[in-house]
């Protein structure tokens, strides 16, 4: 059997995490904000574009009535009856002459046959539809699959026994279709550009309004690293509060910090010095009182764990606001090579296998103290071999296993436990994985004990 060890996260390191997350919030917010305006605008110009487009079209459409009524009306006015016949003596538009000019026009009699059709029409063999318009209104005609355009009128014409004529001219579509899909082109090319050049600006005026901003993130981030001391800025009053608190807060976290490891110092040598002269004066000295030896020996032993405990528990420190990355490499052969020389009467052989990077934002003196406690409890209860692997990456794990008599899973979950262990014939004081464990959790990380290929027990740890 051996010591103490387990499994166990926490709430660990929410200052930590969130100063990273304030690091990054400038260049997501820069993000969001283009993203944003960059949508609004494009909803903004399709809708203007989709207005403008059908407002020209209309317009082409109105404009082509327009015009095809005119020749309508001029063409009432040039009219002349012979004889009950209906002709023309001057047309009033030179395209009705000429063979697919795309105008022409006709007289008929409603539901019979054709008074007049001008030359454009007769050349070209162009049929008008059957259509009767209200008197004294105008029939326009023509959509997409159509190639020209109608406009029919009735009117009762009192020279040609007052029959009912209906005067009609054709265009053709194409002018107008082209001049519309020009138009829609240009238009549409138009506000891609617009589009484009305002979201260049605006990525430009986003990026200066957010520069202080920026400015802060990359500041916290080197403060964070342990590469600036304070914030320097300069900063716009919206940002020198915050600014200012947060450099306040970094400071007294420091002062705290060292004064409250100096303090511990101080209280460890105060205390283990009077205990080690109380032990061996209690031990060279005669009792003329008769005190039991066995009972103040106790005695002393238990002020002594409890001093041990408390100054275990006090010197977690947990993962810092402020931290540099530690190479957990360095760590780990630093401490096997102190382990080996301690235990080189054993001669136990550790082989370590560690990639190049392998760093953890915190304490070093955390680190020492959590793969301190495992390493010296693997090489107290192996046989001879230690195995130490990691794999770094998003997340960092290291696994230490040994060929020892390895931990019963019926108390892996109670082994962690300050001052329970799972073997009472080696020395200690049952505080070794709770110190593991406290300082995992603290880490926001995971610690889980299981068996080794190599007979005994195995512990990884991850953040």
């Amino acid at each position: 059997m051996r010591d103490d060890r387990t499994s166990g996260t926490g709430p660990g390191a929410e200052s930590h995490s969130e100063i990273q997350a304030a690091t990054r919030s400038a260049p997501r917010m820069q993000t969001r904000l283009v993203v944003l305006t960059t949508l609004v605008l494009a909803v903004f110009l399709a809708f203007t574009g989709v207005v403008l487009d059908r407002s020209f079209a209309a317009s082409t459409l109105t404009g082509a009535e327009e015009q095809m009524r005119l020749v309508i009306y001029s063409l009432m006015g040039s009219a002349e009856t012979d004889d009950g016949r209906i002709a023309f003596r001057d047309l009033p538009e030179p395209r009705l002459l000429q063979p697919e000019s795309g105008l022409y026009a006709a007289v008929s009699e409603v539901g019979g046959d054709y008074r007049w059709r001008s030359p454009s029409a007769l050349t070209s063999a162009v049929s008008f539809p059957e259509r009767r318009a209200p008197f004294g209104e105008f029939l326009f005609e023509g959509d997409n699959e159509s190639k020209r355009f109608v406009l029919t009128t009735a009117v009762i014409w009192e020279d040609v026994d007052e029959s009912t004529l209906m005067f009609q001219v054709a265009a053709d579509q194409a002018p107008y279709r082209a001049a519309i899909r020009s138009f829609r082109q240009s238009l549409y090319v138009g506000l891609a550009l617009v589009t484009l050049l305002v979201i260049g600006v605006q990525v430009v005026a986003i990026r200066w309004g957010l520069r202080p901003l920026r400015i802060m993130a990359e500041e916290v981030g080197e403060l964070e690293e342990g590469r600036r001391e304070a914030l320097t800025g300069p900063y716009p009053a919206e940002l020198r509060g915050l600014a200012d608190n947060l450099g306040r807060f970094v400071a007294h976290e420091r002062r705290s910090r060292a004064r409250y490891r100096n303090a511990l110092d101080d209280l460890a040598h105060s205390l283990k010095t009077p205990l080690a002269v109380l032990r061996n004066a209690f031990g060279s000295t005669p009792r003329p009182h008769g005190e039991d030896p066995a009972l103040m020996a106790e005695q002393l032993d238990r002020m002594e764990k409890a001093m041990n405990r408390q100054l275990s528990r006090a010197t977690v420190t947990g993962p810092l606001v402020v931290a540099r990355p530690v190479d957990l490499g360095k760590v780990l052969r630093r401490l096997g090579r102190a382990l080996e020389t301690a235990h080189a009467e054993r001669a136990v052989s550790l082989e370590m296998v560690l990639p190049a990077n392998l760093s953890v934002r915190g304490d070093e003196r955390d680190f020492m103290d959590l793969f301190g406690n495992l390493l010296e409890n693997a090489f107290k209860y192996t046989h001879g071999r230690v195995l130490v692997t990691a794999s770094g990456g998003a997340r960092t794990a290291v696994r230490i296993e040994d060929d020892g008599p390895g931990i019963d899973p019926d108390v892996r979950a109670q082994v962690i436990d300050r001052g329970i262990r799972a073997d009472r014939a080696q020395p200690g004081q049952g505080i070794g994985l709770a110190v593991v464990a406290e300082l995992t959790a603290l880490y926001n990380g995971s610690l889980e004990i299981g068996s080794s290929p190599l007979g005994g027990a195995s512990v990884e740890v991850g953040f």
